[in-house]
């Protein structure tokens, strides 16, 4: 998702160096999956067997998220810093996903393991329609697709502003209502579409030649978008157990 954001266009073409390949690129995105795996199972169990507190465990939890997502910004506008902060970035975004699982295995222990199937599962089937070219992603889908996550984004911040006084967003964020499931139905397939964005600026990245260190910056941005749908995975599969 990060590259659904601004990372790409920031880029700069190799002068005299090595420059990025799929296979690079393939390379550190399973690099920090793997990593972000470890930390997410790590901290699961931990909390787990009880050694920390539900209040501790929920701060570290959110606390990692908004950590990631500074973090992620940071890069966004300092992408020369992608290789050195790519996995700390990583380990952050499995602190949240160990520790949000867990909230959600309170609502029916079967949701991380069902979302996590159902990332997979879509994550293959985006890579299968854009390499069959059943997608096209231009201009228009870019300009669609920018504007839905944007608006998502500032959905996402208003809530944040009512759960600081103790709040939410009537309907939308409410478990079960019809409104509620159909916006987190199109969050969902907005963040799957993400990863078309992904693949296509990863082929624009090899065709222009840029930096091998750029490989980082688009491992970063597949993981934030694996992250997110996984998440909306779960919200959405939260709300069929009310």
């Amino acid at each position: 998702m990060i590259m659904a954001n601004p990372i790409v266009s920031r880029t700069e073409l190799a002068v005299g160096g090595k420059t990025m390949t799929v296979q690079g690129v393939v390379q550190k995105t399973s690099f920090l999956l793997g990593l972000s795996a470890i930390a997410a199972l790590g901290f699961f169990f931990f909390i787990i067997r009880g050694g920390i507190s539900g209040g501790m465990a929920q701060m570290i939890t959110f606390g990692s998220m908004f950590a990631a997502f500074g973090l992620a910004l940071f890069i966004t506008f300092r992408p020369q810093k992608a290789k050195a902060l790519a996995a700390p970035y990583a380990i952050l975004e499995g602190l949240f996903l160990g520790g949000v699982s867990i909230m959600f295995m309170g609502i029916d222990p079967s949701i991380p393991a069902n979302a996590l199937a159902a990332t997979f599962v879509t994550a293959a089937v985006m890579l299968g329609l854009y390499r069959s070219g059943m997608i096209k992603v231009n201009e228009k889908f870019r300009s669609i697709m920018m504007s839905a996550i944007f608006a998502i984004m500032l959905i996402y911040i208003v809530q944040w502003g009512f759960v600081l006084f103790g709040s939410t967003l009537p309907f939308l964020f409410q478990t079960g209502g019809l409104v509620a499931i159909g916006f987190s139905l199109f969050v969902v397939v907005v963040a799957s579409f993400s990863l078309l964005l992904d693949f296509d600026n990863i082929e624009r990245g090899v065709a222009a030649g840029i930096s091998e260190e750029y490989e980082w910056i688009f491992g970063i941005g597949i993981l934030a978008t694996l992250v997110w749908m996984y998440f909306e995975f779960m919200r959405l599969l939260s709300h069929f157990q009310d």
